[in-house]
Formats: structure tokens, sequence, C-alpha cells
């Protein structure tokens, strides 16, 4: 019986060294493991260049497609440059010195040269080597003070008419009613004036 205890405590012991041995290798094969995880994660934070190289690369390619962009905006913006680079037409010297006069004239209160004047310059734009579109500007321009001068004009000379028939047919207070008439819408028509002058005197006589 005594043999048979030892045989059994000799069996319990050798399984027990053979578990502890087993038991040793799983632990250190758990270990490796951790350690080549953990080696890896070292690298990888000790390698931080890896993601901001592709943010890198994104960013000189947007770079590169706003160079294109902007390239492509100039070429756009070169006819709007060359359109203002254009020359404002001009308006003819003796045009502008026509005009001029005769709106001086009509400012003053001289319509019958003023009306002279402005028929000249119409004939003058209408010859001038300009374009169509200047020439209307120009007309128009010209075209309310041209009318006003010759209406005027015109309305004080049948008048001033009137008032000859009249003081022929001795008829002088009619005439006269006619002469201020005239010189009322036009004070600077002298040859109405001197006729109202000399009207004024006969009827003095008589």
């Amino acid at each position: 019986m005594m043999k048979i205890s030892k045989n059994i405590l000799n069996i319990i012991l050798i399984i027990a060294v053979i578990t502890a041995l087993i038991s040793g290798m799983v632990l250190m094969s758990g270990c490796k493991g951790g350690d080549m995880t953990i080696e890896e994660e070292t690298a990888s934070e000790d390698d931080p260049d890896a993601g901001e190289v592709t943010e890198a690369e994104e960013a000189d390619e947007d770079s590169n497609g706003g160079e294109q962009d902007e390239d492509g905006g100039g070429t756009a913006e070169e006819p709007a440059e060359e359109e203002e680079a254009e020359e404002v037409e001009e308006i003819p010297v003796e045009i502008t010195e026509e005009i001029e006069g005769a709106d001086n004239y009509f400012d003053d209160g001289m319509y019958a040269e003023a009306a002279k004047e402005y028929r000249d310059a119409a004939r003058m734009i209408d010859d001038a080597d300009i374009s169509q579109e200047l020439k209307d500007e120009l007309l128009a321009g010209i075209s309310q003070n041209h009318q006003d001068a010759e209406s005027i004009t015109e309305t004080a000379r049948i008048h001033h008419s009137n008032a000859m028939t009249l003081s022929y047919e001795k008829r002088f207070e009619e005439a006269k009613a006619e002469l201020e008439a005239a010189l009322e819408i036009y004070p600077k028509y002298q040859t109405v004036a001197d006729a109202l002058d000399s009207l004024e005197a006969l009827m003095g006589l008589e």
C-alpha cells in the first residue's frame, strides 16, 4: 500500500509539473502577441506624417485647381477691358462751335438769329463724317430750342405783317396792338420795335 501511495503521489507531482509548464508556455505566448500589438500602435503614433501626406496632396490639388480657375477668369475679362479701351467718338469742332453760337443767340432772346444758326448746325450734322447714332444724338440735343426759335420768329413775323396791313388801312390802333403782341413774345425783334416807334409817331401827328 505504501508503494502504491508513493506512485500516485509521483504521478500527481508529474501532472502538476506538466500543467505548470503548459500554463507558462501559454502565458509567454500571450505576452509576445501583446508586445507585437503595442509595437504596432507605437509605430503608428511615431509616424504622424502618414495622414498629413494625404492632406498635403489634397491641398496641392485644390491650389492647382484655383490657379486654373483664375487663369480662365482672366481670359474672360480681357474682352471687357478691350471694349473699355475703345475711343469715344469725337464731335467735329465746327459743329460744336455752331451749336454753341445758336444756343447763345437763343439764351439772349435773339430768336431769328438762333433759328438760322440751328438750321446751319443741322445741315452740318447731316453732312458730317460721323456715325448715325451720334448724328441723332446731336440733332435731338438742339431740336427743342430750334423749334422754339422758329416758332417765336414766325409768330412775331405774322404779327408784324398784320400790323403793316392795318397801318396801310389806317387802322392804327389795331396795327399797334399787333406790333405790341409781336414784341411781347420777341422783345428783341428790332424790325418790329422800329415799326412801333414809327406808328406811334404817326399816331401822334394825326
